[in-house]
């Protein structure tokens, strides 16, 4: 009994050593459980959209840009270029050209006529808030050339003829021109192409006929001299023509005339010469010489010439001014007394210098002894002058301290301010500019200086003398005076006459 407990109770040892044995061998084999994950390290869900993408953002031109003057500002292009397109449109309408009798109908097509929107807008693209792009045009400029000179072709060939009026109103004695109308190949495309760049301007252009034709020198002459003739006194004249830089007619263009108030452009050049800049008074004084022919004003330039005041310095200036005349080779263009002076110098025992007696070239006028030029000499004035606004000439040479282009440019402008309308401006188109000097005293009167007229610039110096007992009026002169003018002007300018 004692002996089966003990066989029982090991078998019930070795069972439970086996299960042992076999759960140990069991947990070495099976794989370790995968650990879940905890709440902090579970990756978030992808979130849904709430909302469809942005679109890419179109461009638009910058604010307030005008291409050809209409504003595109803002717009993207596509739009700016339907508005350029109905914007610009009348630019491909045909134009209308005339020349005299002759017409041409010129479609774009004839030259290749083109916008380049792109181009303005490429430009426009770039461009800052505010920018104005400038309008673009193409065309085939020897296309254009090509039908111009067919117009030309149409316009005849009449052989142009020069003839005098004796009778005109209110000016007699003038050139005048019939037939030979022709045109100007480069003035007329000039004058297109603005026109095809006009955005809203007429689509008819009516192109401006000239000549070739113009009177000889020698017809200018015989027109001169006859004038001068019909005068009944003493008549001066000299003209030089600018561009060809030569005199082309003259009479007695070296007889000595009293300078009178045309002097004042001497005044003024030896102010400029020896002055670097004026005062307000000063500038007043200038203005008042030129515009009103002031001789108290006059006397005060010649004063501030020498750095002074008052009528002693004036006569020093006068004597600077002659002086300065005779070293420029003008040796009878002189003032040796101041204006309205005579009294007060003589009062005070002054003494002051006087020309010859007799000066110049026959005929012979009664000019006094104190202040005198001739036409020639005068016309120089100017011619130097003009010469210096040029950038050249003895004026900057001689005074390079003080004179320079733009000074002597300035002296031309006053010049043309003059306010006397009577005498050379009376024979001259209201619209053309004059830069001159007028002057006038008992027994002569005169007018001289730079006339820039479409056909031509040209210097001109008038002086008429007329002895006489008593004064003569304006009406005197002024016809004659402005006669001269005008038949000049005719020469670069003759009357057109209906064929």
């Amino acid at each position: 009994m004692a002996q089966t407990l003990r066989i029982a109770t090991l078998l019930v040892a070795i069972t439970t050593l086996l299960t042992a044995c076999a759960s140990s061998a069991a947990q070495a084999t099976a794989p370790s459980p995968v650990a879940l994950p905890t709440a902090a390290a579970t990756a978030a869900p992808t979130v849904a959209p709430t909302s469809a993408p942005q679109p890419t953002a179109i461009p638009t031109l910058a604010k307030d840009v005008q291409v050809a003057g209409v504003d595109v500002g803002g717009l993207t292009e596509a739009d700016a270029r339907q508005k350029l397109e109905q914007a610009l449109q009348p630019l491909l309408l045909p134009l209308e050209i005339v020349a005299g009798d002759a017409r041409l109908a010129l479609a774009p097509g004839d030259i290749g006529l083109e916008l380049p929107i792109a181009d303005m807008l490429a430009e426009a693209g770039a461009a800052q808030p505010g920018a104005q792009v400038e309008l673009k045009i193409a065309y085939d400029a020897a296309k254009l050339r090509a039908q111009l000179d067919r117009l030309s072709q149409d316009l005849g060939a009449q052989a142009p003829a020069i003839s005098v009026l004796g009778s005109t109103s209110p000016i007699s004695r003038s050139f005048a021109l019939a037939g030979g109308d022709s045109l100007d190949l480069d003035a007329a495309a000039g004058q297109i192409d603005e026109r095809l760049h006009a955005l809203g301007g007429a689509r008819r252009v009516t192109l401006a006929l000239g000549s070739a034709a113009r009177p000889t020198p020698d017809q200018l002459q015989e027109q001169v001299a006859q004038m001068a003739k019909a005068w009944g006194g003493v008549a001066g004249v000299y003209v030089y023509d600018l561009a060809g830089g030569q005199e082309i007619a003259s009479v007695n263009k070296s007889t000595v005339f009293s300078a009178a108030s045309t002097i004042k452009v001497g005044i003024l050049l030896n102010a400029y010469a020896h002055v670097d800049s004026f005062t307000a008074k000063q500038e007043q004084a200038l203005k008042r010489m030129i515009v009103d022919s002031d001789n108290i004003a006059a006397n005060t330039i010649l004063a501030a010439s020498v750095g002074g005041a008052g009528t002693e310095d004036a006569l020093r200036g006068a004597e600077q001014m002659s002086a300065m005349m005779s070293g420029l080779g003008l040796t009878h263009t002189y003032l040796y007394v101041p204006f309205e002076a005579t009294e007060y110098l003589a009062q005070r025992k002054l003494k002051y210098k006087l020309g010859p007696k007799r000066d110049g070239e026959p005929p012979y006028t009664d000019s006094g002894r104190a202040l005198r030029t001739t036409p020639a000499e005068m016309a120089q004035i100017y011619l130097m002058i003009d010469q210096c606004a040029g950038g050249k000439g003895v004026l900057l040479d001689k005074f390079a301290d003080h004179l320079s282009a733009k000074r002597c440019q300035e002296m031309l402008d006053r010049l043309q301010k003059n306010g006397d309308a009577k005498r050379m401006r009376g024979g001259l188109p209201a619209d053309v500019r004059v830069e001159h000097k007028s002057g006038w005293i008992d027994d002569m009167q005169a007018d001289a200086g730079i006339v820039r007229s479409p056909g031509g610039d040209f210097l001109i110096a008038i002086y008429l003398y007329k002895a006489s007992s008593t004064p003569l009026p304006d009406k005197a002169f002024l016809p004659t005076l402005a006669g001269f003018a005008r038949l000049v002007y005719s020469y670069y300018n003759p009357v057109p006459l209906k064929q």
